[in-house]
């Protein structure tokens, strides 16, 4: 289950966030919290698993017609290509409209959940 990102959850975000190679720093975490702030077009969710723990992070931004996905982080036991398909599936009940494209970073987990998705339902 995917839950929005707000001020209360600042310390689990920056958390997750730490588990991406590029945001070691504690000073680019809070400037990628800042920029996801500064814009109603982008958003950072939090993802919880059935016992309600917070597991993984994703980050996004609207753009036109399509949903980037700039960050994808879980917590390291939690990284599993089932709770990717988890929360790519929840962002298109949110976002049913838009078309998900990803980072390099993100590109390739957007890319396993895509041909899941197709081998699942021939979409």
């Amino acid at each position: 289950m995917l839950v929005k990102y707000r001020d209360s959850f600042q310390k689990i975000a920056m958390g997750l966030l730490s588990f991406i190679p590029d945001l070691k720093d504690i000073d680019r975490i809070n400037k990628e919290l800042d920029w996801y702030a500064s814009s109603d077009d982008r958003n950072l969710y939090l993802q919880k698993n059935e016992a309600g723990d917070f597991i993984g992070l994703v980050g996004v931004e609207k753009q036109g017609q399509y949903l980037m996905i700039h960050h994808l982080a879980f917590i390291p036991q939690q990284q599993t290509e089932g709770n990717e398909q988890d929360i790519f599936n929840s962002l298109t009940n949110y976002y049913p409209d838009l078309q998900m494209m990803g980072t390099l970073e993100t590109s390739p987990a957007l890319a396993r959940w895509e041909k899941r998705k197709f081998d699942q339902h021939g979409e």
